[in-house]
């Protein structure tokens, strides 16, 4: 008995202590399992050197996730007096002039100009109400950009985890099989394995697609000679790891600010290139996921949704990898339960390659 609550003490004891690591952890497991075929090409390529080949890794998903997001958060933190400044001066000197190609439009140019014109005359008012709301906005900023610090300084630490997984996976994966055969014997190995395919799936399409997309809205911007093309492709590839398409809520502000300077054939090229890149990651994400596991799309939104939600940027691919891992084992285990004790092939599709 004393023996016992010593091991409970202790297990409850450790716990504590790794909990504040526990989201970098998850981080560093699903990249590890992700990244092993990679890790283990690499490492044949090196002669047997493993410390070198987790060092490859980690560098490559430093310059993947950390230096975009740095990016991001510098410039977050940089525009916040500007952003401030700016709304400030279009509140207080009005509108600019509607374009000349906006009042020409059949029908609703002269209503547009109307329009244009009265809200325009009526900013300077709104700077008096809206006042003491404006110091909120730069500071709105810079506390984003110091999220996104704090985030950074997680993720370190993940890879810093990922490095000694990929180091030391063999001896790490002798000890899981051996856990899972004393468990559930060779049933038990076979889920092991079913997890990490799922693992590697749901993580090779969330990315697969942010980074499609994002490649292609920054060509989209570059090619328009939109000013700060490679900001604004590297938010549209962050915000694209989001599937409810939250891409347009940069790609058509551009498209209108195109319209607004008198770009109308690039307008309209940005809204068709817009609803392209929105769209194609409803292609390109089912089509990864489906080569390791069969999960519903509705799995890796939630997932998505609810991991963000309770662990902010962190729990992006957590919550995704555990959800539908969850959902692909409690499938595999329902395919074999036939209810008479007796086992059933499984339906799962599993790519062992």
């Amino acid at each position: 008995m004393a023996a016992l609550a010593a091991v409970t003490l202790m297990t409850l004891g450790s716990f504590l202590v790794v909990r504040p690591f526990i989201p970098a952890a998850l981080w560093a497991v699903i990249f590890a399992v992700s990244s092993w075929p990679l890790f283990t090409l690499l490492e044949k390529k090196l002669g047997g050197r493993s410390g070198a080949a987790a060092g490859i890794i980690t560098i490559l998903f430093i310059l993947v996730f950390l230096v975009p997001i740095a990016f991001v958060g510098v410039k977050l933190a940089e525009q916040s007096a500007l952003a401030s400044d700016l709304v400030r001066q279009l509140l207080s000197n009005g509108l600019p002039p509607l374009p000349s190609w906006a009042t020409k439009i059949p029908l609703a140019g002269k209503f547009l100009s109307e329009k244009w014109s009265a809200f325009s005359a009526t900013t300077p008012t709104l700077l008096e109400n809206l006042g003491p709301y404006m110091k909120s906005v730069g500071g709105m900023l810079f506390s984003a950009g110091a999220s996104i610090g704090l985030t950074i300084g997680m993720m370190f630490l993940s890879m810093f985890i990922l490095f000694f997984f990929l180091k030391e996976g063999r001896s790490i994966a002798t000890v899981l099989d051996r856990m899972a055969y004393r468990i559930g014997d060779e049933k038990g190995r076979r889920l092991l394995n079913l997890a990490g395919a799922t693992m590697s799936s749901v993580v090779y399409g969330i990315l697969g697609a942010a980074f499609v997309q994002g490649l292609l809205a920054t060509f989209g911007f570059w090619l328009a000679g939109v000013p700060g093309w490679l900001f604004l492709g590297i938010a549209v590839g962050a915000v694209a790891l989001i599937p409810v398409g939250l891409t347009n809520i940069i790609l058509f502000p551009v498209a209108g600010w195109l319209f607004y300077t008198g770009q109308t054939g690039w307008g309209i090229f940005m809204i068709v290139w817009g609803l392209f890149v929105g769209n194609i990651d409803g292609y390109i994400r089912p089509a990864v996921i489906s080569r390791g596991a069969n999960l519903p799309f509705i799995i890796v939104f939630l997932g998505v949704l609810g991991g963000i939600a309770t662990g902010g940027i962190l729990g992006l691919f957590i919550g995704a990898t555990v959800l539908g891992v969850f959902y692909t084992l409690l499938t595999d285990w329902a395919s074999w339960d036939n209810g008479c004790g007796e086992t059933a092939p499984a339906t799962t599709n599993v790519n062992n390659d």
